[in-house]
């Protein structure tokens, strides 16, 4: 599985929560940070920091993805 952080407004916030809900529990679920292990919590940590970097070398190109969808 992959991991999507999503940062949004306030006002979005439950409705997209609600239908993330929706998708099926075995193709998407929400990860809290209480049940993320350390090493978990730890990986997306430098997931973000890489991406603040402008550092996307470990990340999967969108393109080459959505022509295998």
């Amino acid at each position: 599985m992959k991991i999507i952080h999503l940062e949004v407004e306030d006002s979005s916030y439950q409705a997209i929560l609600n239908f993330i809900k929706l998708l099926p529990e075995n193709r998407c679920r929400v990860l809290d940070d209480e049940i993320l292990s350390v090493e978990e919590q730890q990986h997306v940590k430098n997931c973000l920091s890489q991406i603040k970097q402008g550092n996307y070398s470990d990340f999967d190109d969108f393109d080459t993805i959505k022509s295998e969808l």
